[in-house]
């Protein structure tokens, strides 16, 4: 009886062992998300790059090889809804774009990543193990003295982007049973990232306000406009969080927005803080506002 025990305790073990390493090599894998102007400088030859200003910014002026990326080529509509294609749709559009499950990809914008973002969480889901932000895009890029041009690139070859047989899409996204669940819980912590006014809502508007339980950051408290839209120091931001009671870089997170846009700026913020279970709603209050019969609340408190 005693061989068993310790049999089945070592064995127990070492399942504790694997789930800790898996958490730790996921942990690893998305703790790095923003690389420097100087960096990608230094090796624009080895990277795939993406613009996603809007066209008329990328006509202007862009890195030198970038492609433009459409923000609206990520989303696919569902039933009058803004949402996330889905591993297959994303696998069909980075295969458009030249995209191979190897290669590095190095995205950017022109309003602080917030464009950049959306692209890097479906990345993040397909498991895509090199993808990262230019931190500041365009904007520090220039502020800094590099080149920009007009010249387009070419059009890149057509590859077959193929969807891991593990994939991240269920832990990085979450559903709005999940959303609905977590306001009876204190395992799991809500923030809405929009502006103070959509947070506070207004009493006479309908389903005004925020989720209830909610914690309100908003996205662009982490952007420092006066570095050039590069991210706030790591210290400063982690002084906001503690602020309003996110201090616990393993506790259970879910972002919402509007329409998961700004909150996608708030998930890439906190994975390169070591943040290691954050989610998306990806329906976010476009699909929570449906539903007539779920609360709303105003006012500051969450």
């Amino acid at each position: 009886m005693s061989l068993l025990t310790s049999k089945s305790r070592k064995a127990m073990n070492l399942v504790v062992l694997l789930i800790c390493l898996s958490s730790n090599a996921i942990a690893d894998s998305f703790s790095k998300v923003f690389v420097s102007s100087e960096w990608l400088k230094n090796n624009l030859d080895k990277v795939t790059l993406f613009d996603m200003s809007e066209a008329g910014s990328y006509q202007k002026y862009h890195l030198p090889g970038a492609i433009w990326v459409n923000y609206d080529w990520l989303i696919k509509p569902q039933d009058g809804l803004s949402l996330s294609g889905g591993p297959k749709y994303m696998a069909k559009a980075l295969s458009q774009l030249g995209v191979s499950n190897d290669s590095h990809v190095v995205i950017y914008d022109d309003i602080g990543g917030m464009e950049a973002s959306r692209l890097f969480w479906e990345l993040k889901k397909l498991n895509h193990a090199k993808v990262h932000i230019l931190d500041g895009g365009n904007i520090s890029w220039v502020l800094q003295g590099n080149k920009v041009t007009q010249e387009l690139p070419n059009k890149p070859k057509t590859t077959n982007y193929k969807v891991p047989n593990k994939h991240f899409t269920d832990q990085l996204t979450a559903s709005k049973d999940e959303t609905i669940a977590a306001m009876k819980t204190d395992s799991v912590t809500l923030i809405d990232t929009r502006t103070k006014q959509e947070y506070q809502g207004h009493p006479k508007q309908k389903q005004s306000g925020h989720i209830p339980t909610a914690l309100w950051y908003e996205w662009s408290d982490a952007v420092d406009v006066r570095s050039g839209f590069k991210q706030l120091e790591s210290s400063k931001i982690m002084q906001q969080l503690k602020a309003i009671g996110v201090t616990d870089k393993s506790q259970s997170i879910i972002l919402y927005c509007n329409t998961a846009h700004r909150a996608a700026r708030t998930f890439s913020m906190l994975l390169s803080l070591g943040f290691t279970d954050v989610k998306l709603y990806d329906g976010s209050t476009q699909e929570y506002s449906i539903d007539k019969a779920l609360p709303f609340k105003i006012g500051m408190q969450p």
